[in-house]
Parts: C-alpha cells; sequence; structure tokens
C-alpha cells in the first residue's frame, strides 16, 4: 500500500463521517487498479482483500463510535455539562431522538431529544414564533401541558436554554417531569398550551403567544439509573426509619424511605424554608462523598419529596449540572452512610 493510501486510511479512521465515503471509495479503486508509480512493496492478491476487510469493520465501527457521541443535540450537551468525555458519550448512548414538529399559525414546537433515569425525564424542544416575533424574556414556560403517563403524579418545570442567540424568534427550552417509577418507553400524548414569559424571579408570568400544540410520540429513552438495595434503620428527627433503596444516576439520585412515623417525620422536618430568592432548604438533604475526598450537599430543595399512606417518603434530589456518579463512593442520609461497591 502506498504512502497516500495509508495517509487516507488514517484519515479514514478519524470520526469525520462526511469524508469517509469518499475515501472508502478511492482506498478500493486503487487497490484494484494498483498504483504502478509506487512498486516498493506489493500485497499478495490473497491479503489485499483481507486488508480491506479488516479496514472497512474498524472504519465501520469507529463511524459508529462517532454517530453515538455525537447523538446528543449540542444545546442539550451545554445544559447538562458532562464531567468528562466518557460521560458524554454515556449520556448520548441513552438519548432518545424523537424529532417531531408541530406547527400552527402561532408558532411551531419541535420536539427534539428525550433523555432520562427511573424519576426524571428532560425533553429538549425548540420553540419557534412567526417573523418578526423576539423571544428575549428571562424565563418561558406553558400556562397548562398534559403528557399522559402511567404515574399518579408527576411534576413538571420548564428551564430556558442557552442555544446561541437569545434575541431572535426562536427558544429551546427542557422540559424536566419527575415521577416516583420511570415512564421510559411509554406512548404518551402531549398537549402544551399558551407559552408565557416572565422576568427573573419573582417576575410574574403572562401569556404571550397562546394557542395549543399537541401530538404522540414514544419516550424510547434509555434509564442512567443504577437501583441499590439498602434497607438500614435510620433516625430521622428521632425517629425511626427504613432506608429501603437508593437510585444513583447523573441527572438525579432517589431514596425511598418507610416509617410508621411518616407523619410525625413530616411535622418535625416542617415546611420548606425559604433563604433567598426562589431557594429553599432542603429538609431531607444528602451528602456525596467522591473518591477524590470531595463532598456535595442537597442543602437546597430541588427536586421532589412524596409522601404516601403515611408510612411512605419518596424524595428525588436534581442538580444544576449532572454529577460524575461513577466516582461516588458514599452517600450520607440522616445518621447513615451508605458504601456503594464499584
Amino acid at each position: 500500500m502506498s504512502n497516500n493510501n495509508i495517509n487516507r486510511l488514517f484519515e479514514a479512521l478519524t470520526p469525520n463521517t462526511e469524508k469517509k465515503e469518499e475515501m472508502f471509495h478511492n482506498l478500493l479503486v486503487q487497490s484494484r487498479d494498483g498504483n504502478k508509480k509506487n512498486r516498493g512493496f506489493i500485497l499478495s492478491k490473497r491479503l489485499r482483500p483481507a486488508l480491506l476487510v479488516a479496514v472497512l469493520m474498524v472504519c465501520l465501527a469507529t463511524t459508529a463510535f462517532a454517530a453515538a457521541y455525537m447523538k446528543l443535540d449540542d444545546v442539550f450537551m451545554k445544559f447538562l455539562n458532562p464531567v468528562n468525555q466518557e460521560q458524554a458519550e454515556y449520556l448520548s448512548n441513552g438519548a432518545y431522538e424523537v424529532d417531531k414538529q408541530v406547527k400552527n399559525k402561532n408558532g411551531t414546537i419541535n420536539i427534539k431529544q428525550v433523555i432520562g433515569d427511573s424519576n426524571l425525564t428532560y425533553i429538549l424542544m425548540d420553540f419557534t414564533a412567526p417573523e418578526g416575533t423576539v423571544l428575549d424574556a428571562a424565563r418561558y414556560r406553558f400556562l397548562n401541558y398534559d403528557i399522559t403517563t402511567n404515574q399518579d403524579y408527576k411534576s413538571v418545570g420548564f428551564k430556558v436554554l442557552d442555544d446561541g442567540n437569545r434575541s431572535d424568534n426562536k427558544i429551546s427550552l427542557a422540559m424536566s417531569i419527575l415521577t416516583k417509577n420511570s415512564i421510559a418507553g411509554q406512548n404518551v400524548h402531549f398537549q402544551l398550551k399558551d407559552l408565557q414569559a416572565a422576568g427573573p424571579f419573582p417576575g410574574i408570568f403572562t401569556t404571550v403567544i397562546p394557542d395549543v400544540w399537541e401530538t404522540d410520540f414514544k419516550l424510547d429513552f434509555k434509564e442512567y439509573s443504577t437501583p441499590y438495595e439498602v434497607n438500614k434503620n435510620i433516625a430521622m428527627f428521632g425517629y425511626g426509619a427504613v432506608l429501603k433503596t437508593i437510585s444513583v444516576s447523573p441527572i438525579s439520585i432517589s431514596l425511598k424511605i418507610e416509617s410508621s412515623s411518616m407523619n410525625e417525620i413530616n411535622e418535625a422536618a416542617g415546611s420548606l424554608k425559604e433563604i433567598g430568592v426562589n431557594q429553599h432548604l432542603d429538609n431531607y438533604p444528602i451528602t456525596i462523598k467522591y473518591q477524590d475526598g470531595t463532598l456535595e450537599t442537597t442543602n437546597l430543595f430541588n427536586g421532589l419529596h412524596l409522601t404516601e399512606n403515611g408510612t411512605q417518603l419518596f424524595t428525588v434530589k436534581t442538580f444544576e449540572n449532572v454529577i460524575n456518579d461513577k466516582e461516588i463512593v458514599s452517600i450520607v442520609f440522616f445518621d447513615k452512610e451508605i458504601q456503594f461497591k464499584r
């Protein structure tokens, strides 16, 4: 194989999918016709096809890797802010491409991608208003929303993402759905009504584009969660309880607790205490310990607390960006430290 062909081979092995088809063609043509100007090293007819098959298999594998890594939308990736390339690839491999548009005279919603774990689902969407409309408010949401799942309870929120242009007629939104159980794989009916805008908190939301957008699609993402059976006795505000399970993913951590004194525990915890603008203390915080010795405590409440039957507490902790879940060595909850074996 000539030096030129070797250079082309190395280029083909890089994740540049736009050039691969042309390079494969050139390699096959030059191998078939021969390179009459370079005779220093000639492959046997028996070896040449085997080498080309090997090259093709490696290049196809590299292309598949690149496609998986590039699967997550850039705006979504910037919002999640993974800790390293390995986690970026992991997040990408769990994403599901919805790619569905709902359009009417007042705007278009493009539902792009979905990711999630056992309790938190993110739906990435773009909203494009008619030409001449400027969407530059600090916050946006929909006044009414309906997403049919098999869950009795869900908490829904919207976050404006940085799409690189805050003064045009398009915004990118991450819709978060907190549920007690996973909604992965479900077919859902999706309806959004009346886009609202507001300034920074505590600005009041007002409707800026009235209308209804609805469609159906599947939440076919791959869950990120790793569940752990714990079943440890703990003391919460002086009352006995059992920490049943912990579920860990890069986007949330959830805990299930049981106690015959759950009403007393909730009363002792009290209502959420506001300590700043749109900031409340977490009544049931956890502390995460990482392999490098750093700690992270959920002092602020971001997530979900759900009490059922007066005996069960389910709490989900969410984070501003993803966490390095693969580096967690233990989680401390009240008087118990739960070790994780990797």
